[in-house]
Formats: C-alpha cells, sequence, structure tokens
C-alpha cells in the first residue's frame, strides 16, 4: 500500500543575572528611549561596512556580542552563507521585540554553525522574533550541538519568541536529551536560584529535518513533582513551575534520530497543522513522534504523523504518546498512519508516585499502524479512547491493544475499529471499559457486547483520509453513546451535538439537531422508574443488567413490550437505535416504531449479549408523534433493552 502523502503544510545575555521576570520586563521597558535601527549584514560583500543596507556587515563578529535594543532589525540578504554563531545580546520590549529576518530575493540566507554548540543563540533575552532563516550545523564528527538554542537561567519570567518560517537541518548531535540535549530547536530553562519559566512562545511554519537526536524539544530545572516519581530529583522538593503559552504550529519536521516534536513542562500547550515523518530514524532508544511529559493540559491536533520507528528492544515508536507526569492531554482531529510503534501510548510508567491522568484521544483516525494501535503502560487514571476510526489491512498483525504493565484504566467508547489482519487483544479485561464500538473483521480476545457490522466506510486503505467517512447508510449512523465535553466536532469539521446521540467513529455524518434529537424521555432508564414509558404485559426497571449504568428495561415472558410516544416533525427521516440481548438464546427481542405514518419497523436481537440494533423510518406528512417500543416477540425467558435513542438523520 502506498503511503499517503501529508495533509497539511502542516552571543549571552548583555543583561546580568536578575532576580525576577518582573524586573527583567522592566529594564527592558524603561531603557533610554533610542530611535530604532535596521542593520545589515551581507556576508558576500568584499569589506566590513557599518551596517546599512549601502554598506552592510559581511560578518557575524558584527552582530555577536553586539547590544540591540527594541525595535532593532538585524536583516540578513538572501542567497548568502554567513559562517559561525549568531549569537546577538539584548532584549526587546512590548510593541517593539528585536526582529532577526531576511532583505533581498532569493534563497533564506543560511547562517552555518559548522559544528559549533549553537548556530543561534538566546540567552536570558526576550521579545524576540527570528524568521526566514536557513540555519544548519554540521561537524566533522557527532557531538552535543543544536541548530537554535535559546535558555534562561534565574530570571523569572522570559516572554514573548517567535520562531517563524526556519530551514533548521543537517545538525549531527549526539544522543542525549533534555538539558542541553542535542536538537534542531531547543528551549532550555537552566539555574537553581530563582523559578524560571518562558511564556509566549510560537514556533510557526519552520521546516526541521536531519537532525540528532530532537526535532523540537526543552527541558528545564524546575520540574521536580511527585507525578513523576520525583525523575532526576532525588531531593523530592516540589519546585515545578511550568511554561505557559507554548505554541508549535504548521511545522514540517522530518528524518529525525530520536523524537519528532516534545511538549514538556507546559501548562496548556498547544502542538497543532504540524506534519511530522521519518522520526526516530537513528536512535537505539525510546522515542515518539508526538507527546507530552510532566505537563498539563497540552493539546495536540490537526497533526499528522507516519513513519514513526520503532528501535528494536523498546517500547515505544508510537505516533502519539501521552507520557508519565501529564494531567489532560487532549488528541483530537489528528491523523496516524504506517508508523512502526502504533498510533498512541498512555505511559504511566515511571514507577512509585508517577501517573497520567485524563488523557484523551478522540476524532483521530489510524490507518496501518503497526506493533499496536493502543499500548497501556503504568497508573493510567480517568483516561479514554473514542471516536476515532481504526483501520489495518490484510496481512497486519497489528494487536489492536497491548498493555505493557498493570495499572491501566481506560474507557474505548464509539470507535470504529476494522481489522482485516490477525491481531488481538493482550489486555486486563476489567482494566478497560468497552461501549458502543463497532468492532468489524478480525478482533481475537476482544470484548464482547459490541457492534461487529460492516461500518461502510467510503473507500478504507487508500491514499485519503477521507476514505474514513461512513456512507449514508451506515450502521455507525447515530449509534455512540452521548459523551460530556466531546469537542463539539468531528475529524471534518462537522458538529457535534452534546445531547444528541452521536454517530460512532471520527466522522459525524449526520446532522443533528439538538432541538429534535434526543426525544426519547428516560432511554437509559436510570431514573429508576419507566415513566414516561407504559407497560403492555410484564414490563419493568430492574438493576443489573445494564449495557450501560445501572438500570435497565426487562420485558417478558413473551408477549410483553414497554412503549413511549415521541414527538418527531412530518416528512423527516429519523434513526431508532438501541440495545437489547434475551435471557434464553434464540428468543426473540424486537426494537421498533409504529404509528409514525409507515408500516411498522423493528430490528430482530436474538443474541444473550448486548447487541446493538437500529432502523430508519421516515414520517408522514401528517405525522407529528411515533412511538417506540422494546418487544419481546417469542419465547418464556426475560429481554432487556436499554440506551434507546431516536435521531434525525
Amino acid at each position: 500500500m502506498s503511503v499517503p502523502p501529508p495533509r497539511w503544510r502542516t552571543a549571552f545575555a548583555v543583561l546580568t543575572t536578575l532576580a525576577t521576570a518582573t524586573v527583567l520586563t522592566a529594564v527592558a521597558a524603561s531603557s533610554p528611549a533610542a530611535a530604532a535601527t535596521a542593520f545589515y549584514v551581507d556576508c558576500s560583500a568584499a569589506g566590513n561596512g557599518s551596517g546599512t543596507e549601502a554598506s552592510p556587515w559581511n560578518t557575524l563578529s558584527s552582530v555577536t556580542y553586539r547590544t540591540f535594543s527594541a525595535g532593532d532589525q538585524i536583516l540578513f540578504k538572501r542567497g548568502t552563507t554567513c559562517n559561525g554563531r549568531l549569537a546577538p545580546w539584548g532584549s526587546g520590549a512590548p510593541g517593539a521585540p528585536i526582529v532577526i529576518d531576511a532583505y533581498g530575493t532569493g534563497a533564506k540566507p543560511h547562517i552555518a554553525g559548522g559544528g559549533g554548540s549553537d548556530a543561534v543563540r538566546l540567552h536570558n533575552q526576550q521579545y524576540w522574533e527570528i524568521r526566514n532563516l536557513e540555519v544548519t550545523n554540521k561537524g566533522a564528527a557527532v557531538d552535543n550541538r543544536r541548530g537554535v538554542y535559546i535558555t534562561l537561567e534565574d530570571i523569572g519570567t522570559g516572554t514573548y519568541y517567535r520562531l517563524t518560517n526556519l530551514t533548521v537541518h543537517d545538525v549531527n548531535g549526539d544522543d542525549t536529551k533534555d538539558l542541553g540535549g542535542s536538537s534542531g530547536i531547543h528551549f532550555d530553562v537552566l539555574g537553581n536560584k530563582t523559578k524560571t519559566k518562558f511564556d509566549d512562545v510560537v514556533l510557526d511554519g519552520n521546516e526541521v529535518y536531519a537532525v540528532d537526536r530532537s526535532g523540537i524539544n526543552m527541558s528545564t530545572t524546575w520540574k521536580c513533582r511527585a507525578t513523576t516519581n520525583w525523575d532526576r530529583c532525588p531531593d523530592r522538593v516540589d519546585n515545578y513551575y511550568p511554561w505557559t503559552r507554548f505554541i508549535v504550529r504548521n511545522n514540517t519536521v522530518h528524518d529525525t534520530g530520536g523524537d519528532g516534536v516534545v511538549m514538556q513542562y507546559t501548562q496548556n500547550g498547544l502542538a497543532e497543522h504540524n506534519v511530522l515523518y521519518d522520526i526516530a530514524m537513528r536512535s537505539p532508544k525510546a522515542n515518539a513522534g508526538l507527546w507530552a511529559w510532566n505537563a498539563d493540559n497540552v493539546t495536540f491536533q490537526f497533526n499528522e504523523v507516519y513513519r514513526v520507528r520503532r528501535a528494536p528492544g523498546t517500547n515505544d515508536g508510537n505516533a502519539f504518546d501521552a507520557d508519565y507526569g501529564t494531567k489532560g492531554t487532549l488528541y483530537q482531529y489528528n491523523y496516524s498512519h504506517d508508523n512502526e510503534g502504533g498510533m498512541i501510548l498512555y505511559c504511566g510508567c515511571g514507577g512509585g508516585t508517577s501517573e497520567t491522568r485524563d488523557a484523551v484521544a478522540r476524532y483521530n483516525v489510524s490507518q496501518n499502524d503497526k506493533s499496536r494501535i493502543i499500548m497501556g503502560a503504568g497508573a493510567i487514571g480517568d483516561s479514554a479512547f473514542y471516536n476515532n476510526t481504526v483501520y489495518l489491512p490484510p496481512g497486519s498483525t497489528t494487536k489492536i491493544i497491548e498493555e505493557y504493565s498493570s495499572g491501566t484504566h481506560l474507557t474505548i467508547a464509539n470507535n470504529i475499529i476494522v481489522n482485516h489482519g490477525s491481531g488481538g487483544y493482550s489486555y486486563t479485561a476489567d482494566h478497560y471499559k468497552f461501549a458502543n464500538n463497532i468492532l468489524y473483521g478480525n478482533h481475537p480476545g476482544g470484548p464482547s457486547g459490541q457492534l461487529a457490522t460492516d461500518p461502510k466506510l467510503v473507500a478504507p486503505g487508500g491514499n485519503s483520509v477521507t476514505g474514513y467517512q461512513i456512507a449514508a447508510d451506515s450502521p455507525a449512523i447515530g449509534a455512540g453513546q452521548v459523551i460530556a465535553g466531546n469537542g463539539g466536532r468531528d475529524y471534518w469539521g462537522n458538529r457535534v451535538s452534546a445531547v444528541c446521540a452521536p454517530d460512532i467513529g471520527a466522522h459525524q455524518r449526520s446532522t443533528q439537531n439538538d432541538a429534535t434529537c434526543g426525544t426519547v424521555s428516560n432511554g437509559g432508564f436510570e431514573t429508576g422508574s419507566l415513566s414516561p414509558w407504559y407497560a403492555w404485559n410484564g414490563a419493568s426497571v430492574v438493576t443489573g443488567n445494564a449495557h450501560s449504568g445501572t438500570q435497565a428495561l426487562r420485558v417478558g415472558p413473551a408477549p410483553a413490550s414497554a412503549e413511549q410516544r415521541i414527538t418527531v416533525s412530518p416528512n423527516t427521516t429519523y434513526r431508532l437505535a438501541g440495545w437489547a440481548k434475551t435471557a434464553t438464546a434464540g428468543e426473540e427481542v424486537h426494537i421498533g416504531v409504529k404509528n409514525y405514518g409507515g408500516a411498522a419497523a423493528y430490528k430482530s436481537i436474538t443474541d444473550t449479549a448486548y447487541t446493538n440494533g437500529s432502523v430508519f423510518f421516515t414520517t408522514g406528512s401528517g405525522n407529528t408523534q411515533a412511538t417506540i417500543y422494546c418487544y419481546k416477540h417469542t419465547g418464556s425467558g426475560y429481554a432487556y433493552c436499554d440506551d434507546i435513542t431516536v435521531t434525525k438523520s
């Protein structure tokens, strides 16, 4: 199978070390006013001029270690190469950042670091914009080095950094990460005297490739807390100080030795519209594509990740990873395919007090991922995998779930998982809760009570993600369960109601109207009462035998039913859906509708495990009511119905 193409395109501080960010900002803002100046650099010029456009500097030494002021611009001529380190001094001010940019026409100006520790360097500086440069840093041998390296140390908060439209490549770093790790673009907070963090950082539209170890990475000395089991914090003192307003968007990262993009130590961070491929190509250690560690409420959305390599003997190689020390990690609207380590790792695997909580993956598409779709490892609490669409082609050996170590607690709901391969499930059943999934194809060792019918994907297994939309007659329509806080949209941007039963999978095909959907009252019977249903012969609400929650409708022995009149609109098509089972195999129970302006329609169920049943019906021109029912048609045993919904189709 061919691989789908990407979908989106997608010197040191002049300031002395300061006690707080407030002081740093005050210094920048209250410096004596000076006219902003544009300085020009043309490294192809014959002589070193005065820095004007007519008489440009011709060497980086004229810029490095020179102090610049708020609003200044440092402009490099396009089509030229400057060798050495670019390390200007000074800070900008609110509304007047210092800007590094290009001028003229042609290729981006090239900063060739030549194998030093860093090609572009800022330290204890803020209010900077760096854009439209090509940056390389290739040495004669592998060593610890970076392309762009920005650091803070014992100054409080440094704010406003913009890295835009940079091309960073050929950085032959070593295999280290975290503080001082080798990367294409790297941010670090150093020091141990004053809590320090980055704030308001945007990396937008950059391309990073042929770098070791990481594409984009970050670290800090102010990271210690119990949820990481005090990782590399022997004194166990909580000094955690997360970074704020850190955004990575519209970047392309490929051919990395190790990790692609790592969001660490951030609070409410955002990584969106990025394309990552050929990740972890050389590192022998555990790496992943796009992931978070020791961070809270990081959102990953609208990204595409493919061909992440899984190093021999490691458990990673996933597109996505909600790693330990995280809370509220959210993966939504992403496309994962052809990754050796699988789609997603839920990793509470730091031991001791480490944990991962409230991690959610929703409305994502996975095609032909390897090893396993979901890997659970260690202490995972209150996390979920819902409304995703997964496709595994013939010949695949990928497992649907692999549990590496105990402690995972994960809800898996409303997903379409099509497996034409042979991989099954390797997990502890009571650690996972399954509801309203379509599991089509081969699912050896999988859960019972899920819908096993063909979901009728439009064109699965092809080169377009649109092939994972569902057809108009898909049984996935309206068959999901309502999940609070569902994000309000599907993978393709279609609205998802907060109160209507959704379609199963990443595609919300049916249109939902909050005023008319969900017209069934007490469809889950959780009130404990039958009302407003009415019984014919034997029908009652019982505790136990529920599909979800704790209550269900019991009907029988036959003939017996429970019915409810609902409000409908004339000349409108609806979908009635619900879950039913019989206590005795082969005895028949119907989920159906009548008195709507057409012939009675129903789904017959004879299974002893809960099975989803649904029917479509179109109301007559004068009909404003319909009667829905759960009817025990045959036999002397009981039948059970639960989670009955009606949605406009």
